[in-house]
C-alpha cells in the first residue's frame, strides 16, 4: 500500500481519500436534513417542510413525464442521485471543501449507476426476453449500435457534469486570488444556480434516457 496525502495506492487502485471523505459528509450532510425535517411532520406544511415537499414533488413529477405514473416507485433511486449531486456540487463552494463532483471517477461512478438502473428497470417493466429484443431492432445488426448508445449517453453526461464542475471550482480560486470579494462573490452566486442545473440536468436526461428505452420497447 503506497500513501501519498490524500492518495492511497492498493492492489493497483487509486483511491483519493480527500474526495472520498466529501462523498460521505453529502450523505450525512443529505441524512441529517431529511431526518430534522421529517421527524415533525404536519399536515400543513411549514419552514423546511414545505421545501422538503416541494422537492419530493418535483423529483415524482419529473418521474412520470418520462416513466408514467407505473415509474413513480423509482422516485427514490432518481431523488437520490439528484440530491446527492445538488449538494454535492455546493459542497464546493464552502471554503475548504470539496465537491465530489469535481472528480471524473466519481460522475463515472454516477453514470455506471444509472446505466444499471437503466437496465433493472427495462427489465423489471418489459421482461428480460422484451428487453434483449430491444438490442436487436429493427436487425440484429443494429447491436454495435444499441450498445454503444448505452453506454455513450450517461458518459457524456459524466463529462458534463465533471466539466462544469471542475472548471468552475478553479476559476473560483484563480478569481479570489486575482479580484479578492466583488467578482468571485458574484461569480459564487453563478457557482450556485449552475450546480442546480447541472444536476437537474443529469437526473432528468437519465430519467428521459431511461424512459426512451421503455417506450421504444412498449412500441415493438
Amino acid at each position: 500500500m503506497v500513501i501519498s496525502h490524500s492518495i492511497v495506492t492498493w492492489q493497483g487502485l487509486t483511491f483519493d481519500l480527500w474526495i472520498i471523505s466529501m462523498m460521505v459528509i453529502v450523505m450525512l450532510v443529505i441524512s441529517l436534513t431529511a431526518w430534522l425535517i421529517s421527524r415533525k411532520l404536519c399536515w400543513i406544511p411549514k419552514n423546511w417542510q414545505s421545501v422538503l415537499e416541494i422537492i419530493v414533488e418535483f423529483i415524482e413529477n419529473s418521474v412520470k413525464d418520462s416513466l408514467g405514473k407505473s415509474g413513480v416507485k423509482y422516485s427514490y433511486f432518481f431523488g437520490s442521485l439528484f440530491l446527492f449531486i445538488l449538494v454535492s456540487n455546493m459542497l464546493g463552494l464552502v471554503p475548504g471543501f470539496a465537491s465530489p463532483t469535481r472528480d471524473v471517477s466519481v460522475t463515472l461512478g454516477l453514470a455506471f449507476l444509472v446505466v444499471i438502473w437503466m437496465q433493472y428497470i427495462g427489465i423489471r417493466e418489459n421482461g428480460f426476453v422484451n428487453y434483449l429484443k430491444h438490442f436487436l431492432s429493427p436487425t440484429p445488426l443494429f447491436l454495435p449500435l444499441h450498445l454503444m448508445e448505452l453506454v455513450t449517453r450517461p458518459l457524456t453526461l459524466a463529462l458534463r457534469l465533471f466539466g462544469n464542475i471542475y472548471a468552475g471550482e478553479i476559476l473560483i480560486e484563480k478569481l479570489t486570488e486575482t479580484f479578492y470579494i466583488v467578482i468571485p462573490s458574484v461569480w459564487l452566486l453563478m457557482s450556485v444556480a449552475i450546480g442546480a442545473i447541472q444536476a437537474y440536468i443529469f437526473t432528468v436526461l437519465s430519467l428521459a434516457y431511461t424512459g426512451l428505452s421503455i417506450e421504444h420497447q412498449n412500441e415493438e
